[in-house]
């Protein structure tokens, strides 16, 4: 089901005559920036939730883009998240070979060239014109409710509502549902053009003015599930060169090893926590007997903040609060810190006071951030290493773990690359849950 709903802008007057004597124009410019006479761009204000699952909604938006004759926007990105207002440019996550590889899919900008074409076009005397739509899972999104649109004085939003589209957000949609050509047509220039408010004037008294599509659709995106199936849409982006090369540094010293993913953020029951940690040492002691290898080191990811017992330090989830950690949190982790010889990555912060933190069986592994003001960057290194691992434990979801996007891009690849043949990886995959009463 979709649900529909628009509040009007401040209009402003609109002369149809006028568009046309600025179409020669603006012509040139378009041509320089898109390789037509006329730019259409999809910019995503924000794509709610973090990374691996944001990237996976991007890759569907810029799929979205070219099937309505678009061209995507690469968004900025910060603190795990995309969104057009951010500080740091796409390039700053990833590298471009997703992008140009889809190329016959889909046209891409930078943020930069973007904003030049803006520039160009208001020099011109020919401003955007602009259209904010928000799609979301629910009328009320709190995740939208606060984001602010930064390009809100770039375009002329004149006769065009502020569109609220609620989209059935379902893992598996129903069978009689095709979800794709619901939201292309929801973005199509059709469904734009009856929204303007100058239309009637128009069919009126300009039978042969033809009415432009809206330039910039500026879109809120607040969705959980997939609404596009297509092999390439579900092939990753590359991450920038940058953190790859951290990343295999960080495993060529740890190797061989053991990755374990741990998201404890917002499981039920936690009293489920100091079995699973237990199950979890025992499985580890038993593969560490079958191993030729002596004790692997055990590289730890997980959204619990270790660092919450330092002075100065900033826990490393974002998402995990303080007042949400139980003492069967700390009693899981602590157990794990008894039992395992723990490495872990941390950003270097000389406001930190390393010299309160675990002493034995417990190894940081300092990255160097100097000139880059986003900590997330950690996560993707993180990510980067565990798909490296000899090994890798996740918690079974629900039982011992949240479920996770997060897990599911490390597992993913890993299982990718064991059936390609990679020798570095010796199990892809091993979950972690409790005693079963038929094990016993």
């Amino acid at each position: 089901m979709v649900k529909y709903s628009f509040k009007w802008p401040n209009i402003t007057s609109f002369n149809p005559s006028s568009r046309q004597q600025q179409k020669d124009v603006y012509k040139e410019i378009d041509q320089k920036y898109c390789g037509k006479d006329r730019c259409k761009f999809l910019l995503p204000i924000t794509i709610t939730e973090q990374e691996s699952k944001a990237q996976l909604h991007f890759r569907q938006l810029a799929f979205m883009a070219g099937k309505i004759g678009r061209t995507i926007v690469l968004p900025n990105v910060y603190n795990s998240h995309f969104g057009s207002c951010l500080p740091n440019t796409f390039d700053f996550y990833y590298d471009k070979s997703w992008l140009d590889t889809n190329q016959n899919r889909f046209h891409y900008i930078t943020m930069k060239d973007f904003k030049l074409w803006i520039s160009e076009r208001q020099e011109a005397g020919v401003v955007p014109t602009g259209q904010e739509i928000y799609m979301q899972r629910s009328q009320r999104s709190r995740l939208l409710k606060n984001i602010k649109n930064c390009f809100r004085d770039a375009f002329d939003f004149s006769g065009r509502p502020t569109v609220n589209y609620q989209i059935l957000d379902r893992p598996v949609p129903p069978k009689n549902m095709n979800l794709t050509d619901i939201i292309m047509k929801l973005l199509s220039d059709e469904a734009r053009q009856h929204e303007y408010i100058d239309q009637s004037l128009i069919n009126a008294d300009f039978p042969h003015v033809e009415t432009p599509p809206v330039d910039v659709i500026n879109l809120f995106y607040d969705r959980r599930y997939q609404f596009m199936s297509n092999k390439k849409v579900n092939e990753p982006i590359s991450y920038n060169k940058r953190w790859v090369d951290i990343a295999n540094n960080i495993a060529s010293e740890l190797k061989p090893y053991i990755a374990i993913h741990w998201r404890m953020e917002r499981l039920e029951p936690v009293s489920n926590l100091l079995p699973c940690a237990i199950n979890l040492v025992n499985d580890i002691q038993k593969l560490e007997g079958q191993s030729n290898e002596v004790h692997p080191h055990v590289f730890l990811l997980t959204d619990y903040p270790h660092l919450l017992n330092s002075t100065g330090a900033v826990p490393e989830s974002k998402s995990f609060l303080s007042k949400e950690l139980k003492p069967h949190h700390h009693e899981a982790i602590q157990y794990l810190y008894q039992h395992l010889n723990i490495t872990l990555t941390t950003i270097q912060d000389q406001k930190i006071h390393y010299d309160q933190l675990p002493k034995h069986n417990w190894n940081l592994i300092g990255i160097d951030t100097e000139e880059i003001n986003d900590r997330s960057v950690l996560g993707i290194i993180d990510k980067l290493v565990a798909m490296k691992a000899q090994w890798f434990f996740a918690g079974e979801p629900g039982v011992c773990a949240k479920s996770s996007s997060f897990t599911g891009r490390i597992s993913s690849s890993r299982i990718h690359a064991y059936r390609n043949g990679d020798d570095n990886i010796i199990d892809p995959l091993k979950v972690f849950g409790l005693e079963r009463p038929d094990a016993i």
